[in-house]
């Protein structure tokens, strides 16, 4: 899974990879191999720290000319579940190396769904609505 800043003539039709309209930049592209929650889950942190890099080189003044962020991890057990997510990061902008870097370090204390997950977070379904159609 990654996600990564896109270009802007792109129509997105590629059958692994979705151009969207983001709140941070011009598009983003997001790269999927294979599609399922845990896939899902992988890429919410990939974006999370994609959304939190933007917000933060913004608020900054540091135009950011690229930026991909992948995650990916194993499965197993059963039910199968997400038992590692690795997320690496590829930044390029408009500023020296080490405030570029210090940017991603701050960030990465700072995002909300991989704090989530390392703190554990309760989940509990809600209203459950059921229709039999037969």
């Amino acid at each position: 899974m990654r996600i990564r800043l896109g270009d802007s003539s792109s129509a997105g039709v590629d059958p692994a990879k979705l151009v969207l309209k983001h709140h941070l930049a011009d598009r983003a592209e997001v790269h999927a191999e294979a599609l399922s929650g845990g896939h899902l889950l992988h890429l919410s942190v990939a974006g999370c720290l994609f959304n939190a890099i933007l917000r933060e080189a913004r608020s900054r003044g540091i135009a950011v000319t690229d930026l991909q962020i992948s995650a990916e991890g194993d499965f197993g057990g059963e039910p199968s579940t997400s038992t590692r997510i690795t997320y690496s990061v590829d930044l390029a902008g408009e500023a020296p190396e080490d405030e570029l870097r210090k940017l991603v370090a701050e960030c990465e204390e700072l995002v909300p769904i991989p704090l989530t997950l390392e703190r554990g977070a309760r989940i509990q379904a809600g209203a459950i609505g059921i229709r039999s159609e037969a």
